[in-house]
């Protein structure tokens, strides 16, 4: 069974779990780390449920059925989750605020059985050896090295929440200062997405909407490479020296040209000759972007970032093909 199947059958497990009672103990845990967080404001009931939900997959449980039903399943990897851990509202005749702030949970589910079970025969058996005299189940280089990536991991883990808590206290903040002034209309609306969760790679979409008069949109986006632990950028997914930035740039414009002339209310910023200040040049290194179930590369642009406002925010899905032969693993 690969991780991915792995992961859909935990998540009906989960369901299950769902029904059962919060501990106490752990309740208060959770509701202790929340107050550490950050400064803004109040850890709601659903979210300490939704990051309990995560912890007790790996939490025994008393009933003979489930029990039954978890040691059958081979647990081996991790599982990587994105969960609303708390939220910020307000409400008034000219003001209003939505705000879930997500935290990224990570859990390890530990190794599967291996080998056969302890037989006198298999207890007295010496270790085979090889040409070098030392034993081939010496795996300590490879221990050394999951050990490495696990801390990259965790670091990552810590680094990427720590942002995600930045940004939000911070439009909050903004948002606070703007209705306390009680000047004009104002609204902030931020909510989480997880767009990709595949054997490599794990991808938490930020979506951000913020009006004072007129409104705008943007988004952030965080992905992980399961297997280094790293966050990557657009960059880390191509060789160097590749040229993807102009294959890709290319087949993007290509995409807006098309749509442009299938519909004139549409307006992209490339290759204007009237407004050549405002063309659209190509993606940027830090440039948002996910890959799809498909593998496709899906590059996303914050509103006026390539067309007029009344455009709002734009996604082009490019094709793996135009750009699978530049890829560091094709």
């Amino acid at each position: 069974m690969d991780l991915k199947e792995l992961e859909s059958r935990l998540m009906e497990e989960r369901e299950q779990y769902q029904a059962v009672p919060v501990p106490e103990e752990l309740k208060g845990r959770l509701e202790e780390a929340a107050g550490r967080v950050g400064k803004i404001r109040r850890l709601r009931a659903s979210a300490v449920v939704a990051a309990a939900a995560a912890i007790l997959i790996l939490l025994p449980n008393t009933g003979a059925d489930m029990a039954y039903a978890m040691g059958n399943i081979p647990v081996i990897g991790k599982l990587f989750q994105a969960v609303t851990f708390r939220d910020y509202q307000y409400e008034s005749d000219r003001f209003n605020a939505n705000v879930e702030v997500p935290q990224i949970v990570v859990e390890d589910l530990g190794e599967a059985e291996k080998g056969t079970e302890n037989t006198p025969e298999a207890e007295t058996e010496e270790p085979e050896k090889g040409a070098s005299g030392k034993e081939n189940g010496d795996n300590s280089g490879k221990d050394m090295e999951e050990a490495s990536e696990a801390d990259q991991l965790e670091e990552t883990i810590e680094q990427v929440n720590f942002d995600i808590d930045e940004v939000t206290s911070q439009l909050i903040e903004e948002f606070q200062a703007m209705a306390e002034a009680g000047e004009s209309y104002g609204g902030l609306e931020i909510h989480h997405e997880t767009v990709t969760n595949d054997e490599r790679y794990f991808t938490l979409k930020l979506s951000i909407f913020q009006s004072a008069g007129s409104g705008s949109e943007s988004y952030k986006f965080y992905t992980i490479d399961k297997r280094s632990g790293k966050r990557i950028q657009i960059g880390d997914l191509f060789l160097e020296d590749s040229g993807y930035t102009e294959a890709i740039s290319e087949d993007i414009k290509k995409q807006m040209k098309a749509i442009m002339a299938a519909d004139e209310t549409k307006v992209y910023w490339v290759d204007s000759v009237d407004t050549p200040y405002w063309n659209w040049e190509g993606i940027k290194e830090d440039q948002n972007f996910y890959l799809d179930a498909e593998g496709n590369l899906v590059v996303v642009f914050d509103e006026y970032e390539v067309a007029p406002g009344y455009m709002g925010a734009q996604e082009f899905t490019v094709e793996r093909s135009v750009f699978e032969k530049l890829l560091k693993e094709a």
